[in-house]
């Protein structure tokens, strides 16, 4: 063979096993260029994920603020229009706080005037107070005037009725001693009803609502008295015995009286300590 000939077929040898190495390195290089296209395919797969997951964080972000946005101006309109209105009570406050100053004047100004009528009223009721006070007083005292007259007539009618009584009952005693002769000494005897002589004394006296006179006796039924019995009341002064009237019995238990009193137009008043006795004589 020539020499030329493998010197070429040398060079092809060496050739094909460098175009050999190149295909292999090119083969190893292809794979792993693939590899990393892979990597990277991925890797923007991710970025775009992210990127789309980002997008919408911030749509969504977006549209919150947006919302917020909204709703502040929505309170910021609000706040404006409560702004005006509270401006609108001010002023009207205000009106009516001028109003209100008018009207505490003019009150001041009745308030002096009803002090000054409270005074003269005052005045006039302390006056009328007086004169009332006063009028009573002669109301009083023309009452107990009108008391002191009734009671007059009364003693002076009780008087008359006494006195009356008396004189009829003299009348009848004389007729009696006219016709029976020595009858005197039973005319003088007292309360003919009671047949034994009993003395005893005025425990207490009080006038009733008519004016009468009214007494209660330490004699009662074992003493014999009983309602529509006679006591003469004698009072002792100085030694002398005076008639003070006549105790009627009006009620009795055993040991207790309690009638009127009749003072026969003497002018005394029985009085607590004053005798009662059932014949005059003893």
């Amino acid at each position: 063979m020539h020499t030329v000939t493998k010197f070429l077929v040398v060079l092809a040898a060496v050739f094909g096993i460098g175009l050999s190495s190149l295909t292999i390195a090119f083969a190893i290089n292809n794979r792993a260029v693939l590899t990393d296209y892979d990597r990277l395919l991925s890797a923007n797969a991710a970025l775009q994920a992210r990127e789309q997951e980002a997008a919408a964080s911030a749509a969504a972000e977006a549209d919150r603020l947006r919302r917020e946005q909204d709703a502040l101006r929505q309170q910021i309109s609000a706040s404006e229009a409560e702004l005006l209105r509270l401006r609108g009570d001010g002023a009207e406050l205000r009106r009516d706080k001028l109003t209100a100053n008018q009207q505490v004047t003019t009150l001041q100004n009745q308030i002096s005037q009803l002090n000054e009528t409270t005074r003269m009223l005052t005045e006039l009721s302390d006056r009328f107070a007086a004169e009332v006070t006063e009028l009573r007083g002669t109301e009083l005292a023309l009452r107990q005037n009108e008391i002191d007259l009734l009671d007059r007539i009364s003693d002076l009618q009780s008087n008359n009725e006494a006195l009356t009584a008396t004189v009829r009952g003299l009348r009848e005693q004389i007729a009696r001693m006219e016709n029976d002769g020595g009858g005197e000494g039973e005319a003088m005897a007292g309360s003919p009803d009671i047949t034994t002589f009993v003395t005893g004394m005025i425990m207490e006296t009080e006038r009733d609502a008519s004016g009468a006179t009214l007494a209660r006796v330490d004699l009662g039924t074992e003493d014999g008295l009983s309602r529509g019995k006679r006591l003469f009341i004698i009072r002792n002064e100085g030694g002398n015995r005076r008639l003070v009237g006549h105790f009627n019995v009006e009620s009795a238990d055993l040991q207790f009286a309690e009638g009127v009193v009749n003072t026969l137009g003497l002018g005394l008043t029985p009085q607590r300590g004053d005798i009662v006795v059932s014949d005059i004589r003893r």
